[in-house]
């Protein structure tokens, strides 16, 4: 059936794919009704029941969620502040109860209070004020000995034709900078280059992962609103060098202020002559509200019109991707860095940060640090300097922090002098530096609730393509929800479903997440140690 709807889709991928009709469809109210299903079906050779069970799967395209007219973020990052319950009374003043809706993240970690309401996202302090199309400039600092992310660009035409260069030199550049990739797999990106160009396929594709779903993080954002060209000559680099002819930058929905400026910027390329002499056309996809797509696999199935669920692998998407065709797919700051490695050399990428992670990385820290912002460092920076030095702190007391998301690290304040941003740091040490956002955990915040938190997100969040995510996280969120110190959870019950989950999930959403959780186990044992009991061996 995949494959079908697959071939289907690729037949009007010049045009218009399944998921942008179904977008399209669901515009006027934000859900989709029996009769646009069938319209699409009759437009499409695909059955109202898959799209239906296509579009159950985002917050957006949910019929459950028709009559919503504003969201209120429940991310991480605005659940530690604690003020969703204030954020929701100030909302009734406009909206019935039943008109507001959930989000798990806004990108707005460095205000909190989000929501999202007729296609603007704001905050508390933002909400009765005029001129909600004014783009608010997410902070940025860069404390990197040469800022790769900070470039203005002053005439596109020349920024443009800088990437214009010859596909082994564009090879041998991103081969000697090292730069691996920054969505959180940390893998090689010139390695993932060649096995693209080396695959045979009737057309190749660029995809630009822009779907950053992490709560805490939003240095994509930044990327997007503010850099959005760098983002874009990547994507032309990387199709040159690959010999694509067709490219797709796919933005979560969630991000309304970027997908403007980066049509914008679209139009903008469209009319350099770099465009005329590549030919290499960029589309944008909004997605619709679904987490897994962040995933690669899933995210490819998504354009397609698919269920956004992961891919069994190998085939990879290098040599099978999107359409079924070979795939170059990465994420935004890694696209957003090829431009100053053409213009720089490879080399000169490769002298900063550490042998094994080069370059530079950016960060978000959320409003729980005194300076919060976009933060552009050198690999191989101590932590503690960021946050200390750079970042002024803490705000409030603060027992740890979360780096990576909900599938990265929970770590102790007293550990943050035994680590420096780079990849193998964090990995000596039993952490996962991911993406890089960075939310600072409260003192008064228990860590029972936040592991309760982190599964509960992952239940909501699963795709339910393989059994020991789908019934592995609920499980999981049921059995925090019910422990107390009088009914206390059978550790070893839980330790076997962590391992379940680590060694049996198909991808990163149900493996990851014994990580986080264990961090906690060992570094709060003594403050979640009466939620959890020893359980007989039989």
């Amino acid at each position: 059936m995949s494959r079908n709807i697959r071939a289907l889709s690729a037949r009007h991928s010049d045009d218009k794919t399944l998921f942008e009709l179904l977008i399209d469809a669901a515009k006027p109210d934000g859900c989709l009704s029996e009769q646009q299903l069938a319209e699409i079906s009759r437009q499409r050779p695909v059955s109202s029941a898959h799209l239906l069970a296509t579009s159950s799967f985002y917050d957006f395209l949910n019929v459950n969620n028709q009559c919503k007219r504003a969201y209120i973020c429940t991310g991480t990052s605005c659940m530690l502040q604690g003020k969703q319950t204030q954020l929701r009374s100030a909302l009734l003043q406009n909206y019935q109860s039943d008109e507001i809706g959930e989000v798990k993240c806004l990108g707005h970690c460095y205000r909190g209070e989000a929501f999202i309401e007729g296609g603007h996202v704001l905050d508390v302090a933002q909400c009765y004020l005029e001129g909600k199309d004014n783009l608010e400039k997410i902070p940025f600092y860069t404390f990197s000995s040469v800022s790769v992310f900070s470039n203005s660009v002053d005439d596109i035409e020349q920024y443009y034709q800088s990437v214009l260069i010859d596909s082994k030199d564009i090879k041998s550049q991103l081969k000697s900078s090292a730069l691996r990739g920054r969505g959180g797999a940390a893998y090689p990106f010139a390695d993932k280059m060649m096995a693209c160009a080396k695959a045979t396929g009737q057309q190749k594709y660029i995809v630009c992962n822009a779907d950053e779903g992490d709560p805490g993080a939003f240095s994509d954002r930044y990327l997007l609103e503010q850099q959005a060209h760098s983002v874009l000559a990547g994507m032309l680099a990387s199709a040159i060098a690959c010999d694509a002819s067709a490219g797709f930058i796919y933005v979560r929905a969630e991000y309304t202020q970027a997908h403007k400026i980066i049509k914008q910027a679209i139009n903008e390329y469209e009319n350099t002559l770099a465009y005329q002499n590549a030919q290499f056309r960029i589309r944008m996809i909004v997605g619709a509200g679904s987490y897994v797509c962040g995933e690669e696999t899933a995210l490819l199935n998504s354009i397609e019109g698919l269920k956004p669920e992961v891919r069994t692998r190998p085939p990879y998407p290098a040599q099978q991707g999107l359409f079924s065709q070979p795939t170059l797919i990465s994420n935004v700051e890694t696209f957003a860095a090829i431009p100053w490695i053409l213009k720089n050399s490879g080399s000169a990428f490769a002298s900063m940060g550490t042998d094994k992670s080069t370059g530079s990385k950016l960060l978000s820290l959320d409003h729980g640090f005194k300076r919060p912002g976009v933060y552009e460092v050198d690999m191989g920076e101590p932590l503690k300097k960021v946050i200390y030095d750079f970042a002024g702190g803490f705000s409030a007391d603060s027992k740890a922090i979360q780096v990576g998301g909900p599938l990265g690290s929970i770590i102790p304040v007293n550990k943050i002098t035994d680590l420096s941003i780079d990849f193998e740091s964090f990995d000596s040490n039993g952490f996962l530096l991911g993406h890089g956002g960075v939310i600072a955990v409260p003192d008064s915040f228990p860590m029972i609730d936040f592991m309760r938190h982190i599964f509960e997100f992952m239940a909501d969040e699963s795709c339910g393509k393989c059994l020991p995510c789908r019934l592995g996280t609920r499980k999981g969120s049921d059995m925090l929800r019910d422990a107390s110190q009088q009914s206390p959870v059978d550790s070893i019950a839980f330790n076997d479903l962590l391992d379940v989950l680590q060694q049996t999930s198909l991808c990163g959403l149900g493996s990851g997440l014994p990580l986080p959780v264990r961090n906690m186990m060992t570094y709060f044992s003594d403050e979640l140690s009466g939620f959890f009991t020893r359980g007989s061996e039989a």
